[in-house]
């Protein structure tokens, strides 16, 4: 009898769809996204890896850019610069990439365009991205415009250069 009540369990188990495990389970990643491992934890602890979601257009090594808390995690694009060197001091960096902090509440955790100037950071939305953008493309034709009434650059020789040519040749002018 108590073969035929373990019968019909089977049977009706049978009817049941069963349910993937662990290694079969994919998870659902929005498009132009992927999965990579992120280790977050105390630096006095071992942490613990887990998996985030990351833009195809992010850099960073999620597990070598250790997070104290899964909300500190960020994503940021490869970094375009324009070094400006004054005549009389520091080059000033001026930097471009796409940035994101998933958690954070002020935008949505909407991806941005930073722009640092020397360490100040700014962060545009599209629109206001594509305005700079134009902004800068203008601001680089007033650049070139001005340039080109600049006198040509030639090489000028001082007096001490010319007196050395003539010694090497000789005298002759």
């Amino acid at each position: 009898m108590s073969h035929s009540a373990i019968s019909q369990h089977v049977a009706a188990l049978k009817g049941v769809p069963s349910q993937p495990t662990a290694a079969t389970v994919r998870p659902s990643v929005k498009p132009g996204h992927r999965l990579v491992p992120a280790l977050v934890g105390r630096s006095t602890d071992p942490g613990t890896i887990v998996y985030v979601e990351c833009p195809d257009w992010c850099v960073v090594d999620h597990v070598a850019d250790r997070n104290v808390f899964l909300e500190d995690i960020s994503h940021r694009g490869e970094r375009k610069s324009l070094p400006l060197t004054p005549s009389r001091g520091d080059m000033v960096p001026v930097e471009v990439y796409l940035s994101q902090w998933p958690a954070s509440g002020d935008d949505g955790g909407q991806p941005y365009l930073a722009v640092d100037v020397d360490c100040e950071v700014s962060n545009y939305s599209r629109a206001a991205a594509l305005a700079l953008a134009d902004q800068l493309v203008s601001f680089a034709a007033d650049v070139r415009r001005l340039a080109q009434t600049l006198p040509d650059d030639s090489p000028v020789r001082s007096q001490a250069d010319e007196a050395l040519r003539r010694v090497r040749e000789g005298g002759r002018s």
